[in-house]
């Protein structure tokens, strides 16, 4: 689309109609490639339900071979011919067995003889059957040698100047009495059938002359098939361009042969001739529609457009300095006039908004300056304060030395809060809190203990100034020193989370927050940064809200305070970016 923009729109309308010409060709082939594909899925079914159909035949021809050579190959007659001695034994087991032979191969018009091999190779034949037959495909295939073929179907077996095909199941017979694992071989069955029959299959299933139904061995050799040899070795070989097949292939079992179907794609689709007239219909009409459209379009839009489209490309100096003068129909006039209005309260527009824009960043910039020194100026009175009182207490106290350290740690620390720079290392902000606990620890006479850690790697990081002193001065008025009696453990940690976030957590193990207080003192929290300046504190202390408020004003969400509270104590935790990008543009 985007592309598409940068031409003029005559050549717009001409692409349009290119597009629309193509969309109702492409709508008349996929039309027609849906009818197509109906009738090739129809047809292709019943092609495939032939196939089915012949191939269930075929394997219940197999079926029965593989049957009848089962029986007669463990008859006890049949072990007795091929393993007795003595000729005259074999007369009564020959005589049974040729007249069971005879019922069989009555009932299986496909079959044309059966044969026993002994292990010394003797062949016996039943009921004066052609043995001829038999000895031409021994002599050119050597089926009646003991292991030339493996036990199963053959595959076609072709007599020379003989169109007539046939096929051998072969079944090794063994001796039952053998007790060891691997049984002795005592003779061979080979029956020999006729393909004839499954000719006669391939025909019935064929749907025309030229479609080519044929059943394969595991060489793909015809077995048979409905058309001439050569005819259908031509067609297997390899369809011609112009006249393409619908295949199909299916798998006969028990005998691993495979059945072919192939039929023309010309006798599928001779239907078609109807619709391809509907898909030129639908290509033709939109086409003819479409084109008196795109010329009225031209002759009363695309002229008078264009010197307008002329003069938007001078550019936009050009444009804001000069008036567009187009001469038109009523709609085109009243066009030029609204964009020449346009054009002039937009120069005019630009202006203002300049200046306001840089109106509102000073004030932005002024106002986020204000806040941050209310903030910190906001802390500074009370700690002195909350210090002084301590220092007042050991005096009445006549505490001397301990005033000396009291005061040392107090100017320690108020050089530290007033230095100026907003940013403070790490451990320079716990050093600040170890002067602080100097003074609560005279103060409270040694009552609290107190464990600061820094993990490897934050003490050279950088956090804005005398951050961590009210978390530690609540910890202290809030959860130690309400306890009865007045001892307890104050831990302050800083680490590091993903190797770019700075960790503070601020432990004690005192009396706790009550729920709903606690609840109230996080709705503050969370409020902080509502109001627009830093308001008073009340009960809940000056640190909590101050120092939330100032950590979102340098780093932004999600960064700030999180509170837990239980019998067990209060946690409070910080968390913000090593490098305070925003902090330092402010």
């Amino acid at each position: 689309m985007h592309l598409f923009q940068k031409y003029s729109l005559a050549r717009r309308v001409y692409i349009l109609f290119a597009l629309t010409i193509a969309l109702s060709l492409a709508t008349s082939l996929l039309f027609y490639r849906i009818a197509y594909r109906s009738m090739q899925q129809e047809k292709a079914r019943n092609v495939e339900n032939i196939c089915l159909n012949l191939m269930q035949n075929t394997e219940d021809i197999a079926a029965s071979v593989m049957l009848m050579s089962e029986t007669i190959s463990t008859t006890p007659y049949t072990r007795s011919i091929l393993t007795e001695t003595n000729p005259a034994r074999k007369v009564s087991p020959q005589q049974f067995l040729n007249r069971l032979i005879t019922r069989l191969i009555k009932s299986n018009s496909h079959i044309h003889n059966i044969l026993l091999l002994d292990s010394q190779e003797s062949i016996y034949s039943f009921s004066s059957f052609d043995y001829s037959l038999a000895d031409k495909l021994n002599k050119e295939y050597r089926i009646l040698s003991p292991g030339a073929y493996p036990d199963g179907f053959t595959g076609a077996l072709r007599l020379p100047d003989e169109d007539t095909a046939y096929y051998a199941y072969i079944q090794t017979i063994y001796d039952d009495n053998d007790a060891s694992a691997a049984k002795k071989a005592i003779g061979t069955c080979v029956i020999l059938c006729y393909c004839s029959p499954l000719s006669t299959l391939c025909s019935n299933s064929a749907t025309s002359q030229e479609s080519l139904f044929a059943i394969l061995d595991g060489e793909d050799q015809i077995l048979a098939c409905n058309q001439e040899l050569a005819d259908a070795y031509r067609t297997l070989a390899g369809p011609a361009p112009e006249d393409s097949l619908l295949l199909s292939h299916q798998p006969a079992f028990p005998a691993n042969w495979r059945l072919v179907c192939a039929v023309p794609y010309r006798e599928l689709y001779s239907e078609l001739g109807l619709i391809s007239h509907l898909a030129a219909l639908l290509i033709l009409i939109p086409f003819l529609a479409f084109l008196l459209l795109a010329r009225q379009i031209s002759a009363s839009v695309i002229s008078p457009l264009t010197k307008i489209v002329g003069f938007l490309k001078e550019g936009s100096y050009y444009i804001l300095h000069h008036s567009l003068e187009a001469k038109g129909s009523a709609e085109i006039a009243t066009l030029t006039a609204n964009i020449n209005r346009m054009l002039a309260e937009i120069n005019d527009l630009s202006h203002t908004v300049l200046q306001n824009q840089a109106h509102m960043y000073e004030t932005e910039l002024a106002k986020n300056q204000a806040q941050l020194l209310a903030l910190q100026t906001q802390i500074n009175p009370h700690f002195l304060y909350n210090t002084l009182s301590a220092v007042q207490g050991m005096a009445y106290q006549n505490k001397t030395a301990e005033i000396c350290t009291a005061v040392t740690a107090l100017s320690y620390m108020m050089r530290y809060n007033i230095n100026g720079d907003s940013m403070a290392s790490v451990q320079s902000e716990f050093l600040c809190i170890e002067k602080y606990l100097q003074i609560i620890d005279l103060r409270f006479s040694g009552c609290f203990r107190f464990r600061l850690h820094m993990e490897d790697g934050t003490g050279d990081c950088q956090m804005p100034r005398f951050l961590l002193q009210p978390l530690v001065e609540n910890a202290i008025t809030h959860g130690l020193e309400p306890r009865q009696p007045m001892h307890g453990t104050l831990t302050l940690t800083a680490s590091l989370l993903q190797g770019s976030i700075l960790h503070f957590e601020c432990r004690d193990d005192g009396v706790g927050i009550p729920p709903e207080k606690l609840e109230h003192l996080q709705q503050e929290i969370d409020d902080a940064l509502i109001a627009s300046g830093p308001r008073p504190e009340k009960h809940t202390g000056i640190g909590l809200p101050n120092i939330h408020m100032r950590i979102r004003l340098i780093y932004g969400a999600p960064y700030g305070l999180q509170i837990s509270s239980g019998p067990e104590g209060t946690c409070v935790c910080a968390e913000f970016p090593i490098s305070p990008g925003a902090g330092e543009r402010i």
